[in-house]
C-alpha cells in the first residue's frame, strides 16, 4: 500500500511544482490551434503504442467534443496511426520510419498542426513526421518526456517536456495538458 501511495504523491508533486510550466504550455498550444482551427486548418496527431492511442484519442475530442456540455462544430482533426492499410502497405514496401511522414506529404497543407506525441522524442518516424511538416509550413507542437536524447523540441514550435523520465507519468501528464488545451480551444471558438 505504501508503494502506490508514494507513486500517487510523486505524480501530484510532479504537477504541483511545474504549474506555471504546465500554463504556459496550454496558453500556447490552445493559442496555434485556435487560430489554425479558425482559419480553416485541420489537426494532424501522430505518435507510437500508447502516444498512437492519445493521438486518436485527443483527435476524437476535438472531433467530437470534450465538453458535451458545450454543443459546438466539429474542428478538423485525425489521428495518423488509424490506417492499417496504409500504415502496413508503406512499411511493408518502404519501412516504418516514413509512415507519418508520408501522409503528412499527402494530407498536410501550410498553417494545419502537427501534433507529435512521444515520450522519449527520438522515434525516427516521429521525427521525420516533424521534418516533414516543417518542410509544408506547418506548425508542430510536441508532447515529449525529458530524455537527454529527445530531438523533437528542436523541431517543434512549441512543446511540452513532461517533468518525469517515467512513461507512465510522461503519458499522464501528456492527457492533463491534452484536455486543458482543448478545453482552452472549445472556450474560444464558438458555434
Amino acid at each position: 500500500m505504501q508503494q502506490i501511495e508514494t507513486r500517487l504523491r510523486e505524480r501530484s508533486d510532479q504537477i504541483l511544482e511545474n504549474l506555471d510550466y504546465f500554463e504556459e504550455t496550454i496558453l500556447a498550444f490552445s493559442e496555434i490551434t485556435t487560430l489554425s482551427l479558425n482559419n480553416g486548418n485541420k489537426l494532424l496527431f501522430c505518435g507510437n503504442g500508447g502516444s498512437a492511442a492519445e493521438s486518436q484519442h485527443m483527435a476524437a475530442e476535438y472531433c467530437a467534443t470534450l465538453n458535451h456540455h458545450n454543443p459546438r462544430r466539429g474542428f478538423k482533426a485525425m489521428a495518423l496511426s488509424v490506417d492499417t492499410s496504409f500504415i502496413t502497405a508503406w512499411s511493408n514496401d518502404f519501412g516504418f520510419d516514413g509512415i507519418f511522414a508520408r501522409q503528412i506529404e499527402t494530407l498536410g497543407e501550410e498553417d494545419d498542426v502537427l501534433i507529435c506525441y512521444s515520450t522519449s522524442g527520438s522515434s525516427k518516424n516521429i521525427i521525420q513526421a516533424a521534418a516533414e511538416a516543417k518542410r509544408k509550413k506547418m506548425h508542430v507542437l510536441a508532447y515529449t518526456g525529458n530524455s537527454k536524447e529527445n530531438k523533437l523540441v528542436a523541431m517543434s514550435d512549441h512543446s511540452f517536456v513532461a517533468p518525469s523520465s517515467k512513461t507512465a507519468m510522461i503519458q499522464e501528464m501528456h492527457t492533463i495538458i491534452g484536455h486543458e488545451v482543448c478545453l482552452a480551444v472549445e472556450k474560444k471558438i464558438r458555434a
